[in-house]
């Protein structure tokens, strides 16, 4: 019987950045359609974000003060609080103001709507018919060095063969 020892010696000394979760990133997800929030909650959570949810403006106000996420994605369009109405607001709050936001919108921007949208400090803006590859690089770019990390794996050692 053989027993590779290398692998007996990782598993009894495993590195600190193997047993140490890595750090969340954590996305608020402020849309008032249901399916929208599954829809792209569940693609993102795959992505390996960690995703909260509210379903209008002013819940989400309330939860970005409360939570501080890593990033705020914000549909344009809610009842009780619209998203730039509630973009305005949160770039404009001590507790807020430095966590980016996407507006994430079913409507094509005119350019004074793009001006405003950029004036307000939303760092970016994306069609929710956008492909999935297109969202995920605008998330990334506006993420910058903060992107999920993923555990660790070692790699298991080759066996050798006979």
């Amino acid at each position: 019987m053989f027993i590779n020892t290398d692998i007996i010696q990782h598993m009894s000394n495993p590195q600190p950045s193997e047993i140490e979760a890595p750090k969340k990133i954590h996305i608020l997800m402020i849309d008032d359609d249901p399916v929208m929030r599954r829809l792209f909650g569940g693609w993102l959570t795959i992505l390996g974000y960690e995703i909260i949810y509210a379903s209008d403006g002013n819940e989400g106000r309330e939860t970005a003060r409360r939570l501080q996420p890593d990033l705020i994605l914000i549909d344009e369009r809610m009842p009780i609080m619209d998203g730039i109405e509630a973009s305005t607001r949160m770039k404009s709050e001590d507790q807020t103001k430095n966590i980016p936001i996407i507006l994430f919108t079913n409507e094509d921007l005119s350019l004074e709507a793009q001006k405003l949208v950029k004036d307000i400090g939303i760092n970016a803006y994306i069609h929710k018919s956008s492909e999935f590859s297109e969202i995920k690089k605008v998330i990334k770019e506006v993420l910058g060095d903060k992107v999920p990390l993923l555990p660790t794996i070692p790699e298991t050692p080759s066996l050798p063969t006979a």
